[in-house]
């Protein structure tokens, strides 16, 4: 067995564990937000290279677009951007069993596109519940439901915005608006 297929299993074992406890702590009120200073192309590249490592054996293929930007940083909590990043990006590959992803990013709005199954027009209202799992048996990966939710509910808490345009056979597209916070003079 690959160490870099153990590697990523571990690391996908860790997120949905990750996922269970962030919907507690949400739920609760509990959820710590950092407001910290961190570089977006930094952290979209971290992504992009965990989304190359889970693609490495399949026939697709992944392509990047990172800025041009007036100004790459954010202000935010960077650990919560990347669970977001990484858990769009591993949806694109989890339904998506061969074809293209691409993530385009200028300023603050991000996309990320795939050739996948997409989703039936009479399931996109519900892709942000918890407990939705949709894809009605088109996939042979099995889902908790709570990926999208929690990725809704960070990206608000955070100021963001995010929206899904799909359709059956024709894939998916994740458009994210980033918030940037207002300068004080």
């Amino acid at each position: 067995f690959p160490s870099w297929k153990i590697s990523t299993s571990s690391q996908h074992l860790l997120s949905l564990i990750n996922d269970v406890l962030d919907m507690t702590k949400i739920e609760s009120g509990n959820m710590q937000m950092l407001d910290t200073s961190f570089d977006l192309r930094a952290l979209l590249d971290s992504c992009c290279s965990i989304v190359e490592g889970q693609i490495v054996d399949r026939h697709m293929t992944f392509t990047k677009q990172i800025g041009p930007f007036w100004h790459p940083y954010l202000i935010g909590s960077e650990l919560h951007i990347r669970q977001v990043l990484i858990n769009i990006l591993s949806n694109a590959v989890k339904y998506t069993p061969e074809g293209s992803i691409s993530m385009y990013v200028e300023n603050d709005h991000l996309v990320i596109a795939d050739t996948g199954i997409g989703i039936a027009p009479e399931d996109l209202p519900r892709v942000f519940e918890r407990g939705y799992t949709g894809y009605n048996g088109r996939t042979d990966r099995k889902s908790t439901g709570i990926g999208l939710y929690l990725t809704r509910r960070v990206l608000t808490m955070l100021g963001h915005s995010i929206h899904i345009d799909a359709r059956p056979g024709g894939g998916t597209r994740v458009h994210i608006s980033l918030k940037r916070p207002e300068l004080s003079e």
